[in-house]
């Protein structure tokens, strides 16, 4: 079932930075100017759900599987758009917002790009 579907609307200046570290962190299209620099900024859509572990998400040209989720990680996506996707393949417990995900490659993200998460 999707829970979320959204296109990418701006990729801040500085967010190819957290991709190399394998980190993408998304805001909705409503978060202020000086969160935007270092973010993926999705035209924020209606949430019909929750991220949980199995949850797939296909962002770009790569597809994830979360394997942890953070304790607030549902919250901030819901009440900002905000989500911290970590690409690296730990099943090590998630920090409070994050979203630890397995990839079959790290995402080579554009405007115009898609995300979609389906439970």
């Amino acid at each position: 079932m999707q829970i979320y579907s959204s296109e990418i609307v701006r990729i801040g200046e500085q967010a190819n930075l957290f991709l190399d570290e394998g980190i993408v962190v998304f805001f909705g299209d409503n978060a202020p100017e000086e969160l935007q620099d270092f973010a993926v900024i999705h035209k924020l859509e209606q949430i019909s759900g929750e991220i949980v572990v199995g949850t797939k998400i296909s962002l770009s040209d790569s597809n994830l599987e979360v394997v942890s989720v953070g304790p607030v990680a549902n919250e901030n996506f819901k009440n900002l758009g905000h989500l911290v996707l970590k690409l690296d393949s730990s099943t090590e417990e998630a920090q409070l917002g994050d979203v630890r995900c397995t990839f079959d490659n790290k995402p080579n993200i554009k405007i115009g790009d898609n995300l979609r998460i389906n439970n």
